[in-house]
């Protein structure tokens, strides 16, 4: 199943890889319509988004607030939905992100979003939306209908609408299981630099390998104590791992880059910006179509097979074959231009199909499953292999 989020930049994308074509970004003739119920007792407001008319994977709402010192969190409706949530001054971006097609043709329950405090939503908001056959598609301006279920009247802020810098974190819906083959047996001299993380426990499969990432500092944390290794890597997370390899590997990994690429949906000053435009400079990624990158979109393990290929290449390293080559029962669902890198990291043992057989090239790759992946590439090369 593909995975999607977005960052509002105008855009939101299929799930691609840097030589497949662009998807525009349109308004449609009819506009959906917003509402928001609030329930003051429990200073909770139960999102809703109707007349879409059509089926949609994904959705991300741009809301105004008036109290900027209020906390929020917010949590999809659907048990099978992926949500999470940035503030940014006067405005809260949403995104939600489901495992089955949401109905558009009737209203949807979207999220929950609570606060600590009271809420002041503005009656206007951005509006991005993903479509059944990943088309995306913006809408600006969009009514929200304030649906007061106590007795909590809220005042738009003034001048409606969104306004300020819009940026998102990951996070497509969790993938179970990983890779058939287990990290378990690549040998990690990181283990005691690692920390302690909760969601981690010693059975876990993929355990060496996250010792390794977070030892060698290619990795950190979600948290002081919690990696989350289940939840989807993005593009601009793994662009961005791979640029410290100069530096928390060795020099033979690093790359300089005389001439950063700037993509249309890569603003100045985020976390990742640096680490895209050194990609997309040196050649490794050419981003998705119309000068965008799509940073936060989930990358897949097709996408993360000829990323890896393409950054060995870029340092002057060749990868051994150690492997047979594996005919997986969905090659034809590998895409033509993934095909040789796909062969090429499987016979370096760097990915493995599934245990039914399958590769599943277009499923999103974890946290876990690209730490065992970097750790087996990087042991690739050493010199006891």
């Amino acid at each position: 199943m593909k995975h999607i989020t977005s960052k509002i930049v105008s855009f939101i994308c299929v799930i691609c890889m840097v030589m497949s074509c662009g998807i525009g970004v349109y308004a449609a003739d009819a506009t959906p319509e917003i509402s928001i119920a609030f329930d003051k007792t429990n200073k909770k407001a139960e999102i809703r988004i109707d007349k879409v008319g059509t089926m949609i994977y994904s959705a991300q709402i741009t809301l105004s607030v008036n109290n900027e010192s209020a906390t929020y969190t917010l949590q999809a409706n659907s048990s099978k939905a992926y949500s999470t949530l940035r503030q940014d001054g006067k405005s809260i971006i949403l995104y939600i992100d489901s495992d089955e097609l949401m109905d558009g043709n009737e209203t949807i329950n979207l999220a929950s979003l609570e606060s600590d405090k009271a809420m002041n939503i503005g009656s206007k908001a951005e509006l991005i939306i993903v479509d059944r056959s990943m088309n995306s598609k913006t809408y600006s301006n969009v009514k929200v209908s304030i649906v007061d279920d106590s007795d909590n009247t809220i005042k738009p802020p003034a001048g409606g609408g969104s306004g300020g810098s819009t940026s998102g974190s990951a996070g497509p819906s969790i993938i179970a299981g990983g890779d058939a083959s287990s990290s378990q047996n690549v040998s990690n001299p990181y283990n005691n630099l690692k920390k302690s993380f909760s969601d981690v426990p010693d059975s876990y499969w993929a355990k060496a390998s996250i010792a390794y990432v977070t030892g060698t500092g290619l990795f950190e944390g979600t948290s002081a104590v919690t990696f989350e290794p289940d939840i989807p890597m993005t593009r601009s997370m793994y662009v961005s791992v791979l640029k410290r390899f100069g530096t928390k590997i060795d020099k033979t990994w690093d790359i300089a880059c005389n001439s950063p690429m700037k993509f249309n949906d890569i603003p100045d000053g985020e976390w990742f910006s640096e680490a895209v435009a050194w990609a997309g400079g040196i050649g490794l990624v050419n981003g998705i179509g119309e000068n965008m990158f799509g940073p936060y979109i989930s990358i897949t393990r097709e996408q993360i097979a000829v990323m890896t290929v393409n950054f060995a290449k870029l340092c002057g390293k060749e990868l051994k074959v150690k492997e047979e080559p594996m005919d997986f029962v969905d090659n034809g669902k590998i895409n033509d231009w993934a095909k040789d890198s796909v062969k090429k990291a499987q016979q370096a043992g760097l990915i493995y199909g599934r245990e039914d057989g399958n590769f599943a090239p277009q499923d999103t790759a974890t946290r876990a499953e690209v730490a065992a992946i970097l750790h087996r590439f990087v042991q690739s090369f050493s010199t006891a292999n």
